[in-house]
């Protein structure tokens, strides 16, 4: 295996599991459950992981804010990850929400505001990241992996309603699925 394939491969253990947290993510909050809140956090912080792995980026032991975690890439490519710059608001609003998770004593530390509105910024952040996981991988499979995968085969979409759920109401990806497809069904 090549250091390539070995660093795509231990990148992949969090990008499955960010792929099925976004997944419900997005289930939940179309229907107003806000813990999806906390699973947007677990989606962006393991795709946030996958992508320091492929940069070669140490990720800090047990850290799960995901603002330490957009620094980290910030500082190392400046430009490659400024958007995450763009986001930092909705970022530091993530990393409240997912307080929620574990119940301390203290609400003060929670995000006060739980609300649907924040799917749409959730999937803004959550493509842009995956793009950014798939343009490490050989261009013959990067459309034949996860995302597309959920999205475009027909074996998954006929026994689940995983495509659906992650393209409703979702205007981060409704301009690329025309070419998203495509691509998936030339590879």
């Amino acid at each position: 295996m090549t250091p390539e394939e070995k660093l795509l491969n231990k990148a992949s253990i969090y990008v499955m599991p960010a792929l099925e947290d976004y997944l419900g993510a997005r289930c939940l909050l179309l229907n107003n459950v806000f813990v999806g809140l906390t699973l947007a956090h677990e989606a962006v912080e393991k795709l946030m992981k996958s992508l320091l792995i492929l940069e070669k980026i140490q990720i800090p032991h047990s850290c799960h804010k995901i603002t330490e975690l957009k620094n980290l890439l910030v500082i190392g490519y400046p430009k490659k990850y400024s958007f995450l710059n763009d986001a930092k608001e909705f970022i530091d609003r993530l990393d409240k929400h997912y307080n929620w998770r574990y119940y301390d004593g203290d609400p003060r530390k929670r995000s006060q505001n739980r609300s649907p509105e924040d799917l749409q910024p959730t999937d803004n952040l959550w493509i842009r990241l995956y793009e950014c996981y798939i343009s490490f991988i050989p261009q013959i499979f990067r459309y034949r992996n996860y995302l597309n995968s959920y999205l475009f085969n027909s074996d998954i979409k006929e026994y689940t309603l995983w495509s659906e759920w992650l393209i409703r109401d979702n205007r981060a990806v409704a301009e690329k699925l025309v070419d998203w497809e495509r691509e998936y069904k030339k590879a």
